[in-house]
């Protein structure tokens, strides 16, 4: 949702821009660090694709531009990014990061690729703090999901 937001060339980013103005009317707008990540990752391998904002395609140095184009997408939205909460959970004798034992705890339940299962789990952590209850995303493995999602989780999952 971020990219199709930022960059105008997104098939979606029509839609996104209609779908984020209207929301961030009334609340405020939260990403994990997952997100971010993500946001890394995928521009990584698609920005040859897009024009860029201005100022940033003229930039020579690749890296640079990956960070100059994340840093204009995190400023264009009213938008706050979590910090991940540090803490190990066990399964029998392997510790592991909380969020993976949550994911395998509903990966039965939701039957979600791995990325998808852990953006659920952090929703659930901005749940439980009372900052969201909707997740907003493009993604049709998630929206073909959406009624299941809410029955385990309470997250409401939008598209419009």
């Amino acid at each position: 949702m971020i990219i199709a937001y930022c960059i105008e060339g997104d098939p979606h980013h029509d839609k996104a821009v209609k779908v984020i103005e209207k929301l961030k009317e009334k609340n405020k707008l939260y990403a994990s660090a997952l997100t971010l990540v993500e946001l890394y990752s995928w521009l990584s391998r698609n920005i040859q694709k897009y024009r860029l904002p201005p100022g940033i395609e003229e930039v020579m140095d690749y890296e640079g531009k990956l960070r100059l184009t994340v840093t204009y997408c995190l400023q264009s939205l009213p938008i706050q990014i979590f910090s991940d909460e540090v803490k190990l959970t066990s399964i029998g004798e392997l510790k592991l990061f909380h969020k993976f034992s949550e994911a395998i705890n509903l990966a039965a339940k939701l039957k979600l690729r791995t990325l998808d299962l852990l953006h659920i789990t952090y929703i659930i952590q901005l749940a439980e703090k009372e900052h969201v209850k909707l997740f907003v995303t493009f993604d049709s493995d998630i929206l073909n999901k959406k009624e299941i999602i809410q029955k385990y989780t309470g997250i409401w999952i939008i598209s419009e």
